[in-house]
């Protein structure tokens, strides 16, 4: 069972709420009471371009007494802005019911049951529901709506994208305590940590055995010390090596070229050039000369069936 991915007790968080069933772990769908939303049509392509305007944004939403995490969706043609305190929701939660921060797992938002809420109002408690008001999730009281079938909430109406509560910062300078999955999950980073240690001790002690021999190398062949006679080498080399490929590549291309009806006459290299002279039937000809020409090949015919394939096997330098 994975520690971080776990699933906690999905729970409606609204300020009228007084108790919450015992669980290790609660995911809360946050009622507008806990998080400020905005609609902006911006004209911004990616998601992280839009999230760096979020502050400014909802600046003049937010009371400047806390600080604000945010998130940012695309909805449709425009992108939604969202921001909650994380601050705020530690602290009803240990008011209310007693929960420590490190008890939230994921949050939701209450715009995400949008879907639900088209076709019946939610109903949170005795006096109050969730509704939409021109788009928004919004807390009503019950006697302003006129239906009085209201959906009721449940864990079936678990929204389909989570967000992972971002806890307060003081609470991340260690105002909280760690249960027992955080300990967890921090011990396996450190033996994480003392893997990387271990693999890097082995990758250094390589690192020097092929110094070591390098080193011999250059003592037995002195002239290999210099930078300029190892790059005339390699370059010679790669020169040779880049040639036999490309004869190899072109090579692959001209069996593709011969069949029953298109047989090879002749093959010769001819200075930087690979040529393929081929005996093609009538029929064929289109076939052979689309071939040549998708792979960038010199066609030309050189009588009613003989067609000659041409194709370079010059060295090219790529400089990085």
């Amino acid at each position: 069972m994975s520690l971080i991915n776990s699933n906690g007790k999905l729970i409606f968080l609204h300020k009228g709420i007084d108790k919450l069933p015992k669980a290790s772990k609660y995911d809360f769908v946050l009622s507008p009471q806990f998080y400020i939303s905005k609609r902006e049509q911006i004209p911004v392509k990616y998601k992280f371009q839009a999230k760096k305007l979020a502050p400014s944004i909802l600046d003049d939403l937010l009371p400047s007494d806390r600080e604000y995490e945010f998130i940012v969706n695309k909805d449709e043609d425009s992108w939604l802005f969202i921001a909650y305190s994380p601050s705020e929701i530690e602290e009803f939660l240990k008011k209310c019911c007693n929960i420590s921060a490190n008890k939230i797992n994921n949050i939701y938002f209450a715009d995400q049951l949008k879907n639900i809420l088209k076709k019946a109002p939610l109903g949170i408690d005795e006096n109050s529901a969730l509704t939409l008001l021109e788009g928004k999730a919004t807390i009503v009281p019950r006697d302003m709506i006129s239906d009085n079938k209201f959906a009721k909430f449940s864990s079936k109406l678990r929204p389909k994208n989570s967000y992972k509560f971002k806890t307060s910062k003081s609470l991340s300078l260690g105002g909280g305590k760690l249960d027992k999955s955080s300990i967890i999950l921090a011990s396996l980073i450190a033996l994480l940590g003392v893997a990387f240690l271990v693999e890097g001790y082995i990758y250094k002690g390589a690192i020097k055995d092929e110094e070591t021999k390098i080193g011999s190398i250059f003592e037995d062949y002195p002239q290999l010390q210099s930078k300029l006679t190892r790059d005339s080498i390699k370059a010679k080399y790669s020169r040779i090596e880049h040639r036999e490929r490309r004869i190899r590549d072109l090579l692959n291309i001209y069996s593709q070229l011969t069949s029953k009806k298109s047989i090879l006459d002749k093959l010769e290299i001819s200075g930087d050039k690979l040529i393929a002279q081929f005996n093609v039937s009538p029929n064929e000809l289109h076939k052979i000369e689309k071939i040549a020409k998708d792979n960038n090949l010199k066609f030309s015919r050189v009588n009613s069936s003989l067609v000659r394939v041409e194709g370079s096997i010059r060295w090219i330098k790529i400089l990085f």
